[in-house]
């Protein structure tokens, strides 16, 4: 064979093994729809802020970075949810501690909620059948944490906080409790961070750099009438003139530029011990609050494990223990696992009824346990959350549901039951991220109310918030500054209760879901609802979390205008009462992963979208 012969032999033959392996690259590829992604994505309250977190993931950023810039972006386009004025709570979790696991002679994964919790939140998920299944042979271990930098009580406060707590909206600045924002970013970068702290600072930055436009959320909150009076102490940044701006204005924010720019470049340190952190004290004390430059250097943010639960001998759920809702999300799960919902619970007009029956009747349960969620470190007379998530308890409630919804209030009461010896064992900001290593952070943001206690520092920019009156809902007085109080007494550095529950899902065979919500008392009835449409009545992402939800106070339901005309009906001839609320907004972000293939989703309801790649 000629020499020439032999080379277009050998030139062919590469040719075809190229094309070969070409082919089963992409064979190889995961099928993912059009919307989904295969590296990482983030789910930001607007698109702006989604597409600052997703630029950090690609850039090298941790799951952790891209929150925090993402967060920040958000106290900026959604002033009225969240600030530095404010507080956070992230549940992250960490894959980077990662290890192949031998599955046989390990023992059971499920673990008593009675017994003391693993340190670190560690987990290890075993083989497990399910029916027309093969096994599903797990190796996941990491760890997940909680980062709590709530506001706190600060060290003097009115002896009569409380007397104001029926007379409207709590606003205003003795409710101002101390910021933790900036600290829970700190410790969290501290932590889990990569990119270099002003990194995460600059995008917004940049952004403040331009005019900003005001939202259709935005301005529909700024222009509600219950906001008429206090929302003029607003106006050196959201007024022309006399007037608020309408959506589609444009406002700058400077003083608040000013103020990231030297925190990107100092530090927290430049808000809690320098000269931003004394401005900011010289407004508000101008303005009423007692908060002082002492309240601000004693905050630090909190580290603690994660409450975890594992839902059908097969998916673990992670999220904040008291103060915050974890418990009691996980509460109601636990009491409506044992009911077996799936797809087919939905599908005739008497099982829907009879589904969503059920789900009320936790609810119920379950937030009317919220406002006892009160902060471990102060409270003396903790809800033991080993006895609520237990099995045992669990099932004492399910005897308590019957196929009626008109019970008494004290039907819903469990506080007694909890402490028998025989079951012993609204203005809100919502991220959630997944980076490509797979760890996840789903944190929440908040000031509290819409624009917390509509107390605006000029020099720093910054709006404070109105934490305090969290302890309305608690019906706890806090500890006077002098006097004695006839109601349970709270203490300087305590943090009120709060329905805020960052979520991380993870299954045995490494699914994932991270989701937390935004809207005050609705936080945990639209979460736990979004997790039940996902987990177990089989929606896609986008749709468990845009379906309507309804949520409970008290002995009453209340529901979306969106929700089922026929379910409603249903509910109300079970003898469930319907009661109504002006101003609620309940808001979910999401992202969850199957198998290689991440779908994310900013909750239409505030106008989000988010994003990947």
């Amino acid at each position: 064979m000629s020499t020439g012969k032999i080379c277009c032999l050998v030139l062919l033959t590469l040719a075809v093994l190229v094309a070969a392996v070409t082919l089963v690259v992409i064979l190889s590829q995961p099928r993912c729809a059009p919307q989904q992604y295969l590296h990482g994505a983030v789910a930001a309250d607007t698109e702006s802020c989604s597409l600052i977190g997703r630029n950090i993931l690609k850039s090298g950023g941790t799951a952790v970075d891209a929150a925090i810039a993402g967060l920040i972006c958000t106290s900026v386009m959604n002033p009225q949810s969240s600030g530095l004025g404010g507080g956070v709570i992230f549940t992250i979790y960490n894959a980077s501690t990662e290890e192949v696991l031998e599955p046989a002679g390990v023992g059971s994964m499920s673990q008593s909620m009675s017994q003391p919790m693993n340190p670190g939140g560690n987990f290890c998920c075993l083989e497990s059948r399910s029916p027309g299944l093969l096994p599903v042979l797990s190796v996941l271990l990491g760890t997940v944490e909680v980062i709590n930098a709530r506001e706190t009580v600060p060290r003097v406060f009115p002896h009569n906080l409380l007397s104001g707590c029926g007379a409207g909206f709590p606003i205003g600045p003795r409710w101002i409790g101390v910021p933790g924002e900036l600290r829970g970013y700190e410790e969290a970068h501290k932590r889990h961070g990569r990119l270099p702290w002003k990194a995460l600072f600059e995008p917004t930055i940049k952004l403040l750099s331009e005019p900003l436009v005001v939202s259709p959320v935005l301005g529909k909150i700024l222009n509600h009438p219950a906001f008429s009076e206090p929302g003029k102490y607003l106006c050196p940044l959201l007024c022309d003139g006399e007037r608020f701006l309408k959506p589609g204005d444009t406002f700058r924010w400077q003083a608040l530029q000013r103020t990231l720019q030297a925190v990107a470049e100092h530090g927290a340190a430049a808000f809690y011990e320098g000269e931003i952190g004394r401005a900011l004290v010289e407004d508000v004390r101008k303005a009423g609050s007692s908060l002082s430059l002492e309240d601000l250097r004693a905050y630090k943010a909190e580290v603690t494990s994660a409450l975890n639960i594992t839902l059908n001998n097969h998916t673990k759920v992670f999220a904040p223990g008291p103060p915050m809702g974890g418990a009691v999300l996980m509460f109601i799960l636990k009491v409506l696992e044992e009911y077996k919902f799936h797809k087919a619970s939905l599908s005739t007009p008497e099982e829907k009824v009879e589904t969503y029956h059920y789900i009320a009747e936790a609810l119920k349960f379950g937030n009317m346990l919220r406002p006892h969620m009160s902060d471990p470190a102060f409270s003396e007379a903790q809800v033991p959350v080993g006895t609520l998530l237990s099995d045992q308890f669990a099932e004492s409630v399910r005897q308590r549901i019957d196929k009626r919804g008109d019970h008494p209030l004290s039907h819903y009461s469990l506080l007694e039951s909890l402490y028998k010896d025989k079951h012993r064992s609204m203005g809100t900001s919502h991220i959630s991220v997944l980076a490509a290593d797979g760890s996840a952070v789903s944190a929440t943001s908040t000031i509290n109310y819409p624009f917390g206690s509509f107390v605006y520092s000029n020099q720093t920019g910054i709006i404070l918030n109105n934490e305090l009156a969290d302890f309305c809902i608690a019906n706890r007085s806090i500890k006077p500054d002098l006097g004695e109080s006839k109601f349970i007494q709270t203490k300087e550095g305590e943090k009120p209760p709060s329905a805020m529950v960052p979520s991380i899902l993870i299954s045995k065979s490494g699914d994932m879901l991270v989701i937390g919500g935004a809207g005050g008392g609705w936080i945990i009835s639209a979460t736990t609802m979004a997790i039940i449409n996902k987990l177990w009545f089989g929606y896609d992402l986008e749709d468990a979390i845009s379906a309507p939800v309804m949520h409970t106070q008290g002995d009453s339901v209340l529901f979306e205008d969106s929700f089922s005309k026929d379910v409603r009906t249903g509910l109300l001839g079970r003898g469930h009462k319907e009661k109504k609320d002006k101003f609620a907004m309940n808001v979910v972000q999401g992202i969850s992963k199957e198998g290689k293939c991440i779908s994310a989703y900013s909750d239409k309801r505030k106008l989000g979208k988010s994003a990947g790649y």
